[in-house]
């Protein structure tokens, strides 16, 4: 039981489906997976005079989106506007002339556009082994960890592990996306939402609003 009371302080409240919509809570927005900056790099830049270099494309939660295209000439063309999506399909520039309607898929960090892949980046250094000088928070159940270890990769892939002062242990690993100062970490049964702030060598996630409260030092 305390091994899960350790998980539970961490663990994702569900959210309700009857609750009215927060726009500044990403865990309400329909198509989580989609947000954030996602890269293509053209492996073969010179065979076409009109080929590209790369793409970046970013899809924000209050539906705007931009295009960056990179020229061989190093010039950048770039769109803007709306995007509406479901979960198969994503419609480009709806406040423009001529919409572009994509088929698409994908994961955490993988998406398909028409047959196109991309893959999202982190937009900081977020990325590495992190462990905790302070834990502490309004939920009764952060007093009882006494240490937190995080781990997020590249790949939007993270692990923790909490350890209580009377030795029990308990490991979790999900999938996590972000958005300016939010990240959402994404388990089995639910989502968190935290802000954190970087600094340096040193990461703050204050998780739904002060229930706990976190200060982790970069391992790595």
């Amino acid at each position: 039981m305390r091994v899960i009371t350790l998980i539970l302080c961490f663990i994702a409240l569900n959210v309700s489906a009857q609750s009215p919509r927060d726009n500044n809570d990403l865990t309400q927005f329909d198509q989580p997976f989609l947000l954030g900056d996602w890269y293509l790099i053209n492996p073969t830049p010179d065979e076409s005079t009109n080929s590209f270099l790369a793409i970046k494309l970013s899809l924000g939660s209050n539906y705007s989106f931009s295009i960056d295209i990179q020229k061989q000439d190093y010039s950048i063309e770039h769109w803007e506007g709306l995007f509406a999506a479901n979960e198969d399909t994503i419609i480009l520039g709806l406040n423009s002339d001529e919409p572009q309607v994509y088929n698409y898929d994908g994961n955490h960090n993988m998406l398909n556009l028409n047959g196109v892949v991309f893959t999202k980046a982190l937009p900081n250094a977020l990325a590495g082994i992190w462990s905790s000088v302070i834990v502490e928070g309004d939920d009764k159940s952060a007093d009882r960890i006494a240490k937190m270890d995080l781990i997020l990769q590249p790949d939007f892939v993270f692990t923790f592990r909490v350890s209580s002062d009377d030795g029990d242990e308990a490991i979790h690993s999900g999938v996590y996306y972000t958005e300016g100062d939010h990240i959402v970490l994404l388990y089995k049964n639910g989502e968190h939402d935290a802000t954190y702030t970087l600094k340096e060598d040193k990461l703050t996630i204050d998780v739904e609003g002060g229930d706990m409260y976190a200060v982790l030092n970069r391992i790595r």
